[in-house]
């Protein structure tokens, strides 16, 4: 029995991998895309983030779209086998170059006042910079819908929440199948839940730090060592160092000195741990403390961390760095205080606090231990006659 709970396991992990949203229905041209890039990346061995090109149709682990190689348009945008916008327009856009560097794809406008960046990664995460006005539609594909709150804007298809938020915008508007945005200057971002991990807090509330510049980055960590990086704000630079089973080394740098959030997404073939690990986290090689939700993390004033429970082998965190010259970041796993252990360090901690806190003790009843110990006596007694 226990051979047949492991190998559904394995096969639970392989479908995962395989199919990035476990149990999310695949339809349109995002869904064909996403059967064929998985056959294509197959069988040339690719594993992991990363796009790969075929005749303008570029196919990630998560993400696919086409891109038209002479207007740089891009159509088609599917997560997962969803369609979820059949094109992504810039008025007056010009292409001058576009190139693919491992998980992301970048296009670049004439005069460089407007900058795609499309990620494969679990949040899917497009950012759209521009440096001048610019108007950008998103065409919603069939059966994706769209509202808006305050000046975020949510979408929703199948099993999949994602968000559009813009800085500096002078309008965010739906219009029909249409979200329009006039940018001024600043960076559009869209940002899906990341797939294959639950719904955890408030995820718009990550969209209001990013919009807020307090989220600096994000990094993802995905099997055969692939990575990818999203710097979220202008100023700060995220470099990984070194990426082994048990150990995860990168360095931040930002020219602002204010405190950042560093979003992460993590798998179990990336780090490896089990269910007696726990991810630690050093800063400049000292811990920090964890906290027990996103909401702390976000009222903290001090170098924090949050980790999501593990979820199919999946991990989210948001590590918040409180103030920056160039720091560097460890996220180590190592094995857990066993329950006991743990339990009495606690019984101490609250026992120690509370005769430091407390004016006066309760008085206690006099030869209770005395009364205690009798009556386990007794007990013995009556066990042994009855033997």
């Amino acid at each position: 029995m226990v051979r047949i709970y492991k190998l559904i396991s394995i096969l639970i992990i392989i479908i995962s991998i395989v199919f990035p949203v476990f149990g999310q229905e695949m339809h349109g041209k995002a869904g064909d895309m996403m059967k064929k890039g998985v056959e294509m990346r197959s069988f040339a061995g690719m594993e992991g983030m990363g796009f790969m090109q075929s005749a303008g149709n570029l196919f990630g682990h998560y993400v696919t779209f086409t891109m038209d190689n002479s207007t740089g348009m891009v159509t088609d945008y599917g997560i997962s086998g969803s369609t979820i916008f059949n094109s992504i327009k810039v008025a007056g856009f010009n292409l001058n170059e576009s190139r693919t560097t491992g998980a992301v794809t970048t296009i670049t406008g004439t005069d460089g006042s407007v900058v795609f960046e499309l990620h494969d990664n679990p949040a899917s995460v497009i950012k759209i910079k521009t440096k001048e006005t610019a108007n950008i539609t998103f065409n919603l594909a069939e059966g994706v819908n769209a509202s808006k709150e305050n000046n975020t804007i949510w979408i929703e298809v199948n099993n999949l929440t994602a968000f559009i938020a813009a800085q500096n915008a002078a309008s965010i508007e739906i219009a029909g199948r249409k979200i329009n945005i006039g940018s001024s200057k600043g960076n559009i971002i869209f940002r899906a839940q990341p797939v294959n991990l639950p719904m955890n807090g408030r995820p718009q509330e990550r969209m209001i730090e990013i919009m807020n510049n307090r989220a600096g980055a994000e990094i993802s960590a995905g099997s055969n060592g692939t990575m990818s990086i999203i710097n979220y704000s202008d100023n700060i630079s995220l470099d990984v160092r070194s990426m082994g089973k048990n150990r995860m080394r990168f360095t931040i740098d930002s020219t602002d000195h204010s405190g950042k959030f560093i979003m992460m997404n993590l798998d179990n073939s990336s780090l490896t741990w089990n269910a007696s690990q726990k991810i630690h986290v050093y800063l400049d090689g000292k811990p920090i403390r964890q906290v027990m939700s996103a909401d702390m993390l976000y009222m903290a004033n001090r170098s924090s961390f949050w980790l999501t429970a593990p979820f199919l082998n999946r991990m989210q965190g948001i590590i918040y760095i409180s103030n920056f010259s160039q720091r560097t970041v460890d996220l180590v796993v190592e094995d857990a205080k066993p329950m006991m252990m743990a339990a009495a360090t606690n019984v101490t901690t609250t026992v120690e606090t509370n005769v430091t806190t407390t004016a006066q003790q309760p008085a206690r009843t006099p030869g209770f231990e005395i009364g205690i110990g009798l009556i386990g006596i007794y007990v013995s007694y009556i066990k042994r006659r009855r033997g």
